[in-house]
């Protein structure tokens, strides 16, 4: 998979969120119309005739309010079947996302687990870092997954590879740490950047580099990139919940609300 792909580091977000032009909405609102009013023929198709499609474009430009109703209803529909498709793959890859040895922040045991797909050299990733954080202060019932997700470039790769090295060799708070100082610093994460990191961090930067090349960490970088695939996750940062898939940024008030709703649905009564 090409790097250049990805290069929009929201990409995943920008694309879901486009909508035809005004011209095609029109058109889809104009056949929705056409098909709903039309009757059957005798062979069983929409009887359609040019005096017929006058009918309708007369009745849209006397009521324009028509084409933006169907619009959204067809908007709609294809938000819910894509909310189906996401929610389907979701369940199939269940047990490698939420029940996955990576790396997560909060309580261990939390019933309400998240995953996040991430990039350290993403603008909207370090963006989220403080509003993950701001969204899981003082609960105790809400865990997130970290999934490293290296998507734009080299420095990308070896900063990614660089992280989980400190995780294999000095522990999962360990990572949690150096995760959160790489999103924090600003600019390119080249080896100077990661050096300093690690040193400042008590971290031998050369005994992480060698461990960084072991197959583990590769074989954990690949079968994350595998599982974006699966959940068709092109872009950082990207959200999966059990129910659901957000790509793009989450700010604290939209994690909050989400994590409510899922921790009602463990305690129902609640």
């Amino acid at each position: 998979m090409s790097d250049n792909k990805y290069r929009d580091e929201n990409s995943f977000s920008h694309r879901c969120n486009k909508t035809p032009l005004p011209a095609a909405r029109t058109a889809i609102a104009a056949l929705a119309l056409a098909a709903a009013f039309s009757t059957p023929g005798s062979a069983g198709e929409p009887a359609y005739t040019p005096e017929f499609g006058a009918s309708v474009r007369a009745y849209l430009l006397d009521n324009p309010e028509v084409v933006l109703e169907v619009f959204r209803l067809l908007e709609g529909q294809e938000r819910a079947k894509k909310t189906q498709a996401a929610s389907a793959s979701i369940a199939k890859v269940a047990d490698q996302l939420f029940q996955s040895d990576d790396a997560r922040k909060g309580r261990a045991d939390a019933p309400v687990i998240a995953v996040e797909f991430f990039d350290y050299q993403c603008g909207y990733c370090k963006a989220a870092l403080p509003e993950l954080a701001q969204a899981m202060e003082g609960r105790d019932d809400v865990a997130v997954v970290l999934k490293e997700f290296p998507i734009l470039g080299p420095a990308s790769k070896r900063a990614s590879r660089i992280a989980l090295a400190v995780r294999a060799l000095h522990g999962d708070d360990a990572y949690l740490g150096f995760h959160n100082a790489l999103l924090l610093q600003k600019g390119e994460l080249n080896d100077a950047t990661l050096s300093m990191l690690a040193e400042a961090a008590g971290f031998d930067f050369d005994a992480l580099s060698v461990r960084s090349n072991e197959a583990d960490i590769s074989a954990t970088i690949a079968a994350n990139w595998r599982l974006a695939q699966t959940l068709s996750i092109n872009g950082t940062p990207a959200f999966v919940f059990e129910d659901e898939l957000v790509g793009g940024m989450m700010n604290a008030e939209r994690l909050t609300q989400k994590f409510d709703l899922l921790a009602k649905a463990e305690k129902p009564n609640l």
